[in-house]
């Protein structure tokens, strides 16, 4: 391999330069998805650590290489345990990501976009978003989950109901005395798929503590899954919505209705 410069008489490789990369690279991609929760302040130690442990090595100190290097090894499975939910919801992401969303190319990007007009998206969104606004005005807790792709593990966990979107039955499923109201609505393209879901919650510590659980379930779906998640106040009829591992709060009709539409035409 070709050297193409030096540092203080260390050649330096176009390999060289790659590996660097990609090591930064996945440094960037775990500490996204651990950012905002308690293993954030885990992950920056084990990468001082590591730091640690490199410069130890190369500056052939070997008592303390030896004792950092066992420490390593032992801690390896501890770091397993502790990162658990991590490890999962990065694998998650990495599925989908792949051979999942290879698997859905096709209804991702022709389900709604190359069949359905632009027009039809509108419509679909203003039912969305007059029911949002109905519950919104009546202070009535809702959640709804969004999708454009099949996603069994959450709908699995509710009363199926497969029946076309539509504004009214959306405000009679989150009516209070209704025995759906519970939990969250799956959407999946134009179809209301299931109701009263259970959400994975998340364990993030940015979310504001006056915000309570349907808001943490709405950013844990989020977090696991790459869906839109809106949530309708019940205290004060506020607004929220989750997308991409982020929760945003107090957000306007008209932001909702934006993010909406992009949401489907992408």
């Amino acid at each position: 391999m070709i050297n193409i410069f030096s540092i203080f008489g260390v050649e330096i490789r176009i390999l060289d330069i790659l590996d660097i990369l990609i090591a930064a690279y996945l440094i960037y991609f775990i500490y996204k998805y651990v950012k905002g929760t308690a293993a954030v302040n885990i992950f920056i130690g084990i990468i001082l650590f590591l730091l640690l442990l490199t410069a130890v090595t190369e500056l052939k100190m070997r008592l303390l290489t030896l004792m950092l290097g066992s420490i390593a090894g032992i801690g390896l499975i501890g770091l397993i345990v502790i990162f658990q939910p991590e490890i999962r919801r990065v694998l998650l992401v990495i599925g989908n990501r792949t051979l999942y969303g290879r698997f859905n190319f096709f209804d991702k990007y022709f389900s709604l976009k190359g069949i359905k007009s632009s027009t039809y998206i509108e419509e679909l969104c203003s039912n969305i978003i007059t029911a949002i606004e109905y519950m919104s005005d009546s202070k009535t807790g809702a959640l709804l989950i969004i999708s454009k792709t099949d996603i069994p593990s959450l709908i699995n966990t509710g009363q199926m109901i497969d029946a076309n979107l539509n504004t009214t039955l959306l405000q009679t499923i989150f009516y209070k005395n209704s025995p759906l109201h519970d939990g969250a609505v799956i959407i999946q393209d134009d179809r209301i798929v299931a109701a009263t879901c259970v959400l994975p919650i998340s364990s993030s510590i940015q979310i504001p503590k006056e915000l309570g659980l349907r808001h943490r379930a709405a950013l844990g779906a989020v977090e696991n899954h790459e869906v839109l998640s809106i949530v309708v106040s019940e205290q004060n009829g506020s607004l929220s919505y989750g997308f991409e591992n982020r929760l945003f709060h107090g957000v306007t009709m008209d932001e909702m209705r934006i993010r909406l539409e992009k949401f489907y035409n992408e």
